[in-house]
């Protein structure tokens, strides 16, 4: 079905391309050796070099999107506004495709060329990329600051979080080295149950951030139980306001089912005031349910 396919391609990028459009890492950077420090202090050190913004604009993004089912070429414009809304139009061959508005309370999309939409709160996203996702992570995400994976108030605080040193960067992993070893352990003389349970499953999320000034430089999600990976690389950084913006990222999805991987270009960022966030939804268009 055309609408989900391009739907899901959407959705799919919007996250993706939310996760990583404001991490700022200077694009030449004298070497600097990462030291040990505390997972407390890394997180502080995190937060402290966060992005904070009023408003910021993405203008024009290039995507090539190819998975084992269908390819597609086409462009984004996103707008931000913190604390409120996040919309994501999307272009192919210059005519309008659709456009995604994400605000605290739900997830609203219209699409132009079959002339339906729906309005959903964040189950179908957090559904079809395996994470628990709401507006305020996907805020956090924007800031460049840390975020967990699951919407667990035990998660919330980083308890079960831990640090440490990897290829020169910071690293945050969900859980402790040593309880990954038994929750694999035990994952294999429960293989099967685990695999139909996927609030139980094993999925660790590391987090790697550059010791010059602790900004986000790569994202990797893993869960052990169902064999799926999702990996985020970026690059050619360019300077916004004496911030540096990515101006290419490299995406890969891997699951027995599926294998997905997406090139992103990128320019004209702005944090200039947004006065417009329009969607508009014909009256004459179809309502589709996704749950």
């Amino acid at each position: 079905m055309e609408f989900l396919k391009y739907f899901r391609v959407s959705l799919f990028f919007a996250a993706v391309l939310i996760a990583v459009s404001s991490c700022k890492t200077p694009s030449e950077l004298a070497l600097v050796e990462a030291r040990p420090i505390s997972t407390n202090k890394l997180l502080k050190r995190v937060e402290q070099n966060s992005f904070d913004y009023d408003y910021l604009t993405i203008k024009r993004v290039n995507c090539n999107f190819s998975s084992s089912q269908s390819k597609a070429t086409f462009k984004i414009n996103l707008k931000a506004k913190k604390d409120d809304r996040i919309l994501v139009s999307i272009s192919k061959l210059n005519i309008p495709v659709g456009r995604v508005l994400l605000t605290p309370d739900s997830v609203k999309y219209v699409n132009y060329i079959d002339r339906n939409y729906f309005v959903d709160d964040y189950s179908y996203l957090s559904s079809f990329l395996h994470i628990d996702l709401d507006f305020a992570t996907i805020q956090s995400i924007i800031s460049n600051n840390a975020f967990s994976y699951r919407n667990d108030p035990k998660n919330k605080d980083y308890r079960t979080f831990d640090s440490f040193i990897e290829d020169n960067l910071y690293v945050l992993q969900s859980e402790k080295s040593r309880k990954i070893e038994k929750m694999e352990e035990k994952e294999n003389k429960a293989e099967r149950r685990l695999r139909r349970l996927d609030d139980q499953a094993l999925i660790v999320q590391k987090m790697f951030f550059n010791p010059d000034n602790f900004a986000l430089k790569r994202l990797s999600i893993s869960d052990k139980t169902n064999k799926r990976n999702m990996k985020l690389l970026f690059d050619d950084f360019t300077e916004v306001e004496n911030k540096a913006y990515p101006g290419s990222i490299e995406m890969n999805f891997h699951s027995p089912e599926e294998e997905i991987e997406m090139k992103i270009r990128m320019n004209g960022f702005s944090t200039d005031k947004i006065t417009s966030f329009n969607i508009k939804i014909p009256q004459k268009y179809e309502e589709i349910r996704v749950n």
